[in-house]
Order: C-alpha cells, then structure tokens, then sequence
C-alpha cells in the first residue's frame, strides 16, 4: 500500500506531518511518500531526528518534491488552478495517474474538496461528494455525513449520504447493518422542514440501508447510531459545538481538581481514569474525514493536526484504501 501525505498544508506543517507519519510507520506496512519542500522537510528531519537524509529515518519513507503551498487564505479555486506545484495539487494529480492508494491532506478544506473533486473525479451517479466525520460516542463512534461540504442539499443527497456513509462503517469499520438516522429538531416522522419530511419517506423505503429514523442532536452520542445524515451546514456545527464542549468539560475538570491541595490529592488517585476520560472525549482517535463520493480514497485532516492526529488518520486512511469500499458505492449505485 502506498500513502501520499500532504507534508505542508497544515498549521504545524511540515514538523508534525514527519512525526506523525514516523509514528504511523511503527504500526503499518505501508510505504508512505511525503509531498512538499524537500529542503525544507530534510533540514526538519535533520532537526527532529538527527537524519541527514528520509531514507535513514525509513527506508519506507520517500519525499516528492512541491515548492508551492495553498494556504488557508487561498481562495480554493483559484489556487486550485494557479498554484500547480503545490503539495495538494501534486497530490490529486498523482491520485488521478493511480500512483499511490490513497491521498492524505491538513490543508486548505475547500481547496481540498474542490481539487478532490475537479481533479481526482466524482463516482458515476454521485451527485454531491460528501466530507465526513467520525465522532467518539458513548459506545464506540459514528460517521457524520455530511460534516461541511455541501451547505445545501437535495433529497437525493441525503440519500446517497445514508448510502455511502452505510458503506464506509460496514467495510471500514466492520459494522453489520450500520443503523442511520436523519439529524432533526424532533424523533418523530413529521417533523423537520419540508425537505426533511421528504427524505425521511425516501429513507424509509429504502431496502439497501438500515434507516431508524430521526435523531435529535442531543442523542447522537450515545451509541444508538452509527450513521448520522445531515446538510453540510448542520453537520458542522453539530461537529464543533461539540469538539468545544468536550474541550470546556476537560478544562472545568482541571480547574477544579487543581483548586487545592485536598483535589490535587484526590486527582492523584484518578489520574488514569482522568486519562481514559480525556481519551475517550478525544476526536482525533478516530482519524480525519473522508471524502466519500470520489473515484480515489482521499483523507482530510484537522488543519491544525499534530503527530497524534496525523498517525491516527493515516492509520485510518490506509484501513480506507484497502477496504474496496470505493468499488461497494459504485455497485450500490448500479442498483
């Protein structure tokens, strides 16, 4: 198998792109080729390891050379188009020749959808490829889709979400039946906006998918659902109102067991089920968001990903290009 990192496009790039595909290496068998300045990734490597050249970091570790960089300032399209040496250019290109497997980037969002999807390809029948999300729950994860790429949608998106985000979590993730629900303001049928209601009826003929009908955003956590489908728009939101309240119950946590020495004393006896706490509220276990609905795995990481959350999505992403799921949403389609 054989991984294309994005070495530049992320707020810590390239220093925590190396860390975290070194790391990643530990655990895989997976070549993986670093896109992006090689001077300046091989001056960071002899910084951070003391290594004159990749090669004798690993032996499985290679650079392609890319002297642009698309920054998060950048309109997408444009630097799409203007900025061809560009680490995230170079990378769909070489996805596009069937070069590597799969295509993993931290870098500009819209950039990387838009460049996904212009230069990699949709699937044939795929309306609207979808950004997702995976998201820890109270019993294992679930797959938000879509987590922000497509604000608007049509019934005939949601549909095709529930489908490949079905997909994703049973050859992926080997769930049997992935449960989907519709993200709502209400459980019940008739709730919602007329589009809602619409999509509702269609997910409940539809043989292919395990619909259970609507969720509310209060219960998308706690392990009744494996596939939440949304709007791009209410995806995202739903996302990082929770990563910030995640973050502000660790942080009131630590506040108050650090308050006096009688909670100092008493955080030293639960220190490692703090740690299982802050493990569990951690997102960047799960990986990054894949882009369903495109001819090639591609991977978007947080942008502002650091080693952990740079291996955990290369782990995710070699699962992704080995798990011929691709193939599954073309055959899915054809029905």
């Amino acid at each position: 198998m054989k991984i294309l990192l994005d070495a530049m496009g992320g707020d810590h790039c390239p220093d925590e792109a190396i860390k975290g595909a070194v790391s990643a290496l530990e655990e895989i068998e997976s070549n993986i080729t670093l896109v992006g300045n090689e001077k300046l990734i091989i001056k960071k490597i002899k910084e951070i390891y003391n290594k004159d050249s990749i090669k004798e970091l690993s032996p499985r570790l290679d650079i392609i050379n890319a002297m642009e960089v698309i920054e998060n300032t950048d309109k997408p399209l444009k630097a799409i188009k203007i900025k061809k040496d560009s680490s995230m250019v170079k990378g769909f290109k070489l996805m596009k020749e069937n070069q590597y497997d799969v295509f993993v980037s931290s870098g500009n969002t819209g950039a990387f959808m838009a460049g996904g999807t212009l230069l990699v390809g949709r699937i044939d029948g795929i309306d609207r490829p979808a950004l997702t999300a995976i998201m820890p729950a109270y019993k294992g994860c679930f797959m938000i889709v879509d987590a922000g790429a497509n604000a608007n949608c049509r019934s005939v998106n949601f549909v095709q979400f529930a489908h490949m985000g079905s997909i994703y979590m049973n050859k992926v993730l080997g769930i049997e039946k992935p449960k989907v629900a519709l993200l709502n303001i209400g459980a019940e049928e008739e709730k919602g906006t007329e589009l809602l209601k619409e999509t509702y009826q269609l997910l409940k003929v539809d043989k292919d998918i395990n619909f259970i009908g609507n969720i509310e955003g209060r219960y998308i956590f706690d392990g009744s659902v494996d596939v939440v489908v949304s709007d791009g728009f209410t995806g995202n939101i739903a996302i990082k109102t929770s990563e910030g309240i995640g973050a502000m119950v660790y942080q009131i946590l630590k506040e108050e067991l650090t308050k006096s020495i009688i909670t100092k004393l008493g955080a030293m006896l639960i220190m490692k089920a703090l740690k299982n706490f802050k493990k569990r509220l951690d997102y960047t276990e799960y990986g990054g968001g894949i882009l369903l609905g495109l001819e090639k795995p591609l991977v978007k990481c947080h942008g502002g990903a650091k080693e952990k959350s740079f291996k955990s999505t290369i782990l995710q992403a070699e699962k992704y290009a080995q798990s011929n799921a691709i193939n599954n949403i073309k055959e899915e389609l054809k029905k």
